[in-house]
């Protein structure tokens, strides 16, 4: 049996941060998780407090700290030390974020044909986030073959006044598809054959080159303007890709994001799991976890199933960050129950009967979007209606947290990083924490 410092359960924002920024203060770290988490759903992207009527994510995060039982009451003041954090952390893998607290959230397209808001993006995306001029020109570039990006259908949309919002637009917008090098015989083309596609230099320089001549013929790279590309832009060489990106093409691209696996999603993973692995801890995909043992209010280790035997971690800590509804964390009976997935923790969150609202597309969300685990300011699990920590070695981030209508107020991101930040911080102990006796046996809830 293995020892490590502190056990993480799971691999998405929240639970990479805390385990990087533990591993950075000399913990050993091991990381389980059953699979990919929402890195690779999302846009790539950071948003933190991108509420309707919010200027900024700092606004929005002023807002959201006033509200009574929202992550953010908790989180807000460690914001931005741990953007700062994240930053620097994933930048020597390549991957810039542009934006802070302070820059305006504006609305930036999509591959719908809509568009969204957002504030701190990945340099790929940023140049979209700029203001337009009255006169500039929008290009939507597709790729013959690809079926997730559609041009024509985008700039149609996107041609739409209503779609901007109150913010400024492009004076002009186009499309244009280009037939890349070598690809006319492909079948079923995903984002992420033409990311692999575009880290190899020769083929991208073909390909680059041929967008610009597209580019050129249909009159596209005639005065300003900037060109919309679908989010392909390689994936383990992507800062070399950008960069040939803007040297060779005559109009400043941008990426958009496309339908799951995100490729800017898919970067932003690897950089974190990069940045875990330099600092010295361990990740292990495909490892649910079977079985965790307590003594009194201390977890003392985890189990995970493994071949014909079990995978037993002995540890001093445990970070929660298994995700809510969507991630699994949560998992929701046909009795109205709603079980917290690994330590059957206390759920808070509505009755069954108003789970849901009568109008699926309700501006205001699902109430079963705010069910979560309660914790002090520490992130340790609480029982409902007190302030009593139950397990005093957990720690609680991420989509877990209860409160918070992550996709209306567009602060996901921010309590993912943040949480994870600081449930890191909470964790670091001056001596390493003694572990008395076996571990006595498996816990089974009783927390309620």
């Amino acid at each position: 049996m293995i020892h490590a410092d502190v056990v993480v359960v799971g691999a998405g924002l929240s639970g990479l941060t805390a385990a990087i920024a533990l591993a950075e203060a000399g913990a050993t770290v091991q990381v389980l998780a059953t699979g990919h988490a929402a890195t690779h759903w999302s846009g790539g992207g950071l948003d933190i407090a991108g509420l309707p009527g919010a200027a900024t994510p700092r606004a929005g995060l002023e807002r959201l700290s006033r509200i009574a039982g929202h992550p953010c009451a908790i989180l807000a003041a460690d914001v931005p030390a741990a953007l700062a954090w994240l930053q620097a952390t994933v930048s020597p893998e390549g991957l810039t974020y542009l934006g802070d607290l302070d820059t305006p959230i504006q609305a930036v397209p999509t591959a719908i044909g809509g568009t969204r808001r957002a504030a701190i993006l990945p340099a790929a995306q940023a140049s979209a986030h700029n203001a337009w001029a009255p006169d500039e020109r929008l290009v939507i570039c597709g790729l013959a073959g690809f079926k997730d990006f559609w041009p024509a259908a985008i700039a149609t949309s996107l041609r739409r006044p209503e779609v901007w919002g109150e913010g400024g637009r492009p004076g002009r917008v186009d499309a244009v598809t280009v037939e890349l090098p070598g690809l006319a015989e492909r079948h079923n083309l995903d984002a992420l054959v033409l990311a692999r596609r575009f880290d190899e230099p020769a083929w991208r320089d073909a390909a680059l080159d041929a967008i610009a001549r597209a580019l050129d013929a249909g009159g596209g790279a005639r005065g300003p303007g900037r060109i919309a590309l679908p989010a392909v832009l390689g994936l383990d060489d992507h800062a070399t890709v950008l960069e040939a990106a803007r040297r060779r093409l005559p109009l400043e691209p941008f990426e958009v994001p496309l339908v799951p696996p995100s490729v800017p999603g898919v970067r932003l993973f690897q950089a974190l799991r990069a940045a875990l692995r330099r600092n010295g801890g361990r990740i292990q995909l495909g490892a649910a976890v079977i079985r965790v043992d307590v003594e009194r209010d201390r977890v003392v280790a985890v189990a995970t199933a493994a071949a014909v035997r079990e995978f037993r971690i002995r540890t001093d800590a445990l970070v929660l960050a298994t995700g809510g509804i969507a991630g699994g964390g949560l998992i929701a009976h046909a009795d109205g129950r709603i079980e917290e997935s690994v330590l059957d923790l206390p759920v808070d969150a509505p009755s069954v009967e108003h789970w849901l609202n009568r109008d699926p597309f309700e501006p205001a969300g699902h109430p079963l979007e705010a069910a979560g685990l309660r914790t002090d300011d520490e992130l340790r699990p609480v029982r409902l209606g007190s302030h009593e920590a139950l397990l005093e070695n957990v720690r609680i981030v991420g989509s877990l947290l209860a409160g918070q209508r992550y996709l209306r107020e567009r602060c996901g991101d921010g309590v993912a990083f943040t949480s994870g930040w600081r449930a890191a911080a909470s964790l670091r102990p001056t001596e390493p924490v003694a572990l008395v006796g076996p571990a006595t046996g498996r816990h089974e809830g009783g927390h309620r």
